[in-house]
């Protein structure tokens, strides 16, 4: 469920203008059904964190355009749907909290287009502001958002990964856009320079605890609650900081390295429930903290906003 009534937005203009931003296309209405289903996905977008993180922001300071300030969250939210329905894409994924992604139903042909649609409707968006900063900042995280995806393809099982290694695809999967989502605000609002900068390391930080714990659910939660298998990283190559933490575990390394593609689920199984019940997680969890309690002590330094931000990451993290 979206948090934007919760903290206080205009839930319905942003889904109008959501709604308005993606069923213009007339190609799209000759095809009722996939209309529909892409729709569904872009209206069902979960809590709307990285909009709200573009409000927050824009309240920073007063007085600022509501139509320019929701278009620009409009346009953030369309960037991260389109980057799910790709990560779907490069993941073979087949559902997304238990619903049937799009390239499942229709082809990778058609996932790919549709991403990309989704997309370029944020990148029409973004192109009614007239300020070159964002459109500098949009670049560089759509770079980060490609790398990360790659660095991850190309680290299939790769147990030489370490800590740095981990943090940074962490920022380029996850932290890039949350941090762009604070700059975008700030932007167009028209914030000082100093605290559009500080809005973006309080964005980062919270984007890389935010990846962390979704890695470490994945080892802790239950399939129906993640909308996925437990230990679905570990299971498709891909290492994590908890998996980090356990192949310094004596006990733990040589199963762990001896993992590949042909691998019987048996064994995976049983690696995941070792690590789940380890103190690889509670470490894990300590550098998810120390990454909250950064940001927090960022968010105590801005003028305006402080309890709505420091609700935001509460809400997001407990």
């Amino acid at each position: 469920m979206s948090l934007l009534c919760k903290f206080g937005y205009d839930e319905q203009y942003f889904n109008d203008l959501l709604l308005k931003a993606v069923s213009s296309d007339s190609t799209l209405f000759s095809d009722p059904k996939m209309m529909n289903d892409l729709l569904q996905i872009i209206m069902n977008g979960g809590k709307r964190i990285r909009p709200l993180f573009v409000l927050l922001a824009a309240d920073l300071k007063e007085n600022v355009n509501k139509q320019e300030i929701y278009t620009a969250a409009v346009a953030i939210e369309l960037m991260h749907v389109a980057s799910l329905i790709h990560d779907d894409i490069i993941d073979e994924s087949t559902t997304r909290h238990n619903v049937t992604t799009l390239h499942e139903q229709y082809s990778l042909t058609v996932g790919v287009h549709l991403g990309n649609f989704v997309l370029n409707k944020s990148l029409e968006l973004f192109s009614e502001f007239k300020i070159p900063k964002l459109h500098q900042e949009i670049a560089v995280v759509m770079n980060n958002l490609c790398l990360g995806e790659l660095n991850q393809q190309h680290n299939h099982f790769n147990f030489d990964l370490s800590f740095d290694d981990y943090i940074n695809k962490s920022y380029q999967k996850t932290g890039a856009l949350i941090s762009l989502s604070l700059v975008v605000g700030g932007l167009v609002a028209g914030l000082d320079a100093n605290i559009i900068n500080q809005l973006s390391t309080i964005g980062s930080q919270i984007g890389i605890a935010y990846q962390l714990k979704d890695d470490i659910l994945d080892f802790t939660s239950t399939s129906k609650k993640i909308g996925k298998p437990v230990g679905y990283d570990l299971r498709n190559g891909i290492i994590t900081l908890p998996t980090i933490f356990a192949l310094e575990d004596s006990l733990l390394k040589d199963d762990l390295l001896s993992l590949n593609v042909e691998t019987e689920k048996s064994k995976f199984d049983l690696l995941c429930e070792q690590i789940k019940n380890s103190e690889h997680i509670q470490r894990a969890n300590d550098i998810c903290f120390k990454y909250i309690n950064s940001s927090k002590n960022l968010i105590n330094e801005l003028p305006l906003q402080k309890n709505q931000f420091l609700n935001l990451i509460n809400l997001i993290f407990n």
